[in-house]
């Protein structure tokens, strides 16, 4: 098949508008925000399992379509006919996944729900992937680079493999019928809903100890709610056939102990810490994101004060999910 670019990704594009959307995962930390900012131009259709009525609501009031669909389960009858754009961030994250009576689910919501959904909307104009930046195998002190190889990551191991399995039937698939696709490595997003940062601010509130890897530096590069939707809605115009890979996160390195001395100063409380983490640190190479989806603009100092003064009443209510960093 040919190689198919966009022209000059790294250059600021206009909004889409006037486009049928998808967006899976809507009720979750990345898909909901990423939903809303793109009802404000395009008709977006917002599919989940929506255990919980709040973000439903909140998807609805601003104009996006919701669909109660399990990815679990085979049958996509309910999906509109005709897309433009698919952003498949819905997923089986964290503890349930890891859970032996949930592996089959696991498997069809985060591997071949992608096979499905490519199969359905092999016309569409961009079909965007959310990876995951678990996927790598640890290479010790350095950070990852989209040709690293792929591992299992330590306490994830269903999770990596099902998403492991998704990028292999994206890749197959998008060469096969020339679709436009660009897969996002996402490592640390992090807002005031939810995400690993701030499951560690609250541990931090309640008093409770934050837990590292032990023997090394717990690098990471964050990325802050309204990075990721700017960049997520920029990531349209970096799709290609074959697929381009990329690590979707923060331009700024930081640790652990770096942000959760930021998240004590606002707190009024020094953080604790345990090496008793088998999650090893995901730190990502930024050189390729900078250039295709350009530099953060909230700080990580303003992104954990928002976490802090909005408090633990924010958060999705799935929040508490156990989730890659």
């Amino acid at each position: 098949m040919p190689e198919t670019t966009a022209a000059n990704p790294a250059a600021d594009a206009p909004e889409p508008s006037g486009l049928n959307i998808l967006v899976t995962g809507a009720s979750g930390m990345m898909g909901l925000p990423i939903a809303i900012a793109l009802a404000k131009r395009n008709t977006v259709f917002g599919v989940a399992r929506f255990s919980s009525a709040a973000e439903e609501k909140t998807l609805r009031q601003a104009s996006v379509e919701t669909i109660r669909l399990d990815f679990s389960n085979p049958d996509m009858s309910r999906l509109p006919r005709r897309i433009d754009v698919v952003y498949h961030l819905g997923a089986m994250i964290g503890a349930p996944a890891e859970r032996p009576e949930n592996r089959q689910a696991a498997y069809e919501a985060n591997a071949y729900s992608a096979a499905r959904l490519m199969t359905r909307y092999r016309d569409c104009m961009a079909f965007i992937h959310g990876s995951s930046g678990s996927t790598y195998a640890y290479q010790g002190e350095r950070p990852l680079r989209e040709d690293d190889p792929f591992g299992l990551h330590t306490g994830l191991e269903t999770y990596t493999t099902s998403k492991i399995g998704a990028e292999f039937i994206v890749q197959a698939l998008a060469r096969e019928w020339t679709v436009p696709t660009a897969i996002l490595r996402i490592f640390s997003p992090y807002s005031v809903r939810g995400g690993a940062i701030t499951m560690r601010v609250d541990q931090m509130a309640a008093g409770r100890a934050v837990t590292l890897y032990p023997g090394a530096p717990n690098r990471y590069c964050p990325i802050y709610e309204d990075d990721y939707v700017r960049k997520a809605i920029r990531a349209i115009g970096i799709v290609k056939t074959p697929p381009e890979v990329v690590n979707f996160c923060g331009t700024v390195t930081t640790t652990i102990e770096e942000y959760c001395a930021i998240a004590g100063r606002y707190l009024g409380k020094a953080p604790r810490f345990e090496n008793t983490s088998k999650l090893y640190p995901i730190w990502p190479d930024t050189t390729k994101s900078l250039e295709l989806l350009g530099p953060d603009r909230v700080s990580l100092e303003d992104g954990i004060r928002r976490v802090v003064e909005a408090g633990p009443g924010a958060r999705l209510s799935s929040w508490a999910t156990v989730m890659p960093d």
